[in-house]
């Protein structure tokens, strides 16, 4: 998991390492310089949003990896993230079949036992996907800290939900042309786009740590477990 959210880090920095460099003069007189340089500046928008992207995408497969390896069993995972691995069988409750009756009554029982539920935490990084195909915001930042139950708020910052929401919608105008890139690249100095940088990567650590905390305890209830 640390692997996953160092990438994530290290591809945000060098980011505004490039930023940095493309923060300089325009020298007057160059055949459309300055929309070269907008341009430079609008990609910024895509990349973080790719990095993002990768995040959501990997991040899943990770933990249940660090999960399994641990010997978590499933008595030490919130409900909501059973809910999450064990989404199949409420997939199965969606009618009034006979079957649906016996799915739902199923759910209940499971969740009814599961404090003493000991059967070990199976890969699920197949079935827990965050990266849906729709452009990485503020749901897949909350959907991850609500299955996991963290505690506290899932932002590092007020105004992170305002980040996610304008990477989201710059990320598109540029990708699918909705917008030209001069224009949204005009519209942001290189010191603008390296604060959201510096910010994004502030709320990535945010998650890290929690997570990370999250892990310790599930291998420390995993290893008094064993112990007894």
């Amino acid at each position: 998991m640390d692997s996953v959210f160092e990438k994530a880090v290290e591809q945000l920095d060098r980011e505004e390492r490039r930023l940095t460099s493309i923060d300089k003069p325009v020298p007057t007189g160059t055949f459309d310089r300055d929309g070269f340089a907008a341009i430079n500046r609008a990609l910024s928008y895509v990349v973080m949003g790719g990095v993002l992207e990768e995040l959501m995408r990997d991040l899943p497969v990770a933990l249940a990896s660090d999960l399994v390896v641990q010997k978590t069993e499933r008595r030490h995972l919130p409900v909501s993230l059973i809910a999450a691995i064990d989404s199949a069988i409420f997939r199965q409750c969606g009618s009034d079949t006979v079957a649906s009756l016996i799915a739902r009554a199923n759910v209940v029982q499971s969740i009814a036992s599961h404090e003493s539920d000991i059967r070990p935490v199976v890969d699920f990084g197949e079935v827990f996907k965050l990266a849906d195909g729709s452009t990485i915001n503020e749901k897949h930042f909350k959907a991850l800290w609500t299955l996991l139950g963290l505690a506290g708020d899932w932002r590092c910052d007020p105004n992170d939900t305002m980040l996610l929401k304008e990477i989201r919608e710059k990320r598109n105008d540029v990708a699918h042309w909705l917008q030209d890139p001069v224009a949204v690249g005009r519209s942001k100095r290189p010191s603008d786009l390296r604060k959201m940088v510096k910010s994004l990567i502030d709320l990535v650590q945010h998650f890290h740590l929690a997570i990370w905390y999250w892990l310790d305890d599930r291998a420390t209830s995993a290893a008094n477990a064993g112990g007894n």
